[in-house]
């Protein structure tokens, strides 16, 4: 079930999504909505990927070498 919260927000950021929304077909809710969801998605997810390379970098690096500082494999 979906729950409601109440944010509030400036004048100049409600203006900001109204026109998003507007432009979009959607209501200001709506947008807020699911600005948030892919928030907290991308949250989740480089939580998730940070701790896979804590988990697992040793290992990476073990088999293929460590990362350069320009990115680079060794």
């Amino acid at each position: 079930m979906a729950k409601s919260i109440e944010v509030p927000v400036d004048d100049a950021a409600y203006a900001v999504l109204e026109t998003e929304a507007e432009r979009v077909g959607i209501t200001v809710p709506e947008l807020v909505g699911k600005v948030l969801a892919h928030d907290v998605g991308k949250r989740r997810f480089l939580t998730a990927a940070q701790h896979f390379a804590t988990a697992w970098g040793p290992a990476f690096d073990e088999e293929f070498g460590p990362v350069r500082p320009d990115g680079a494999a060794a």
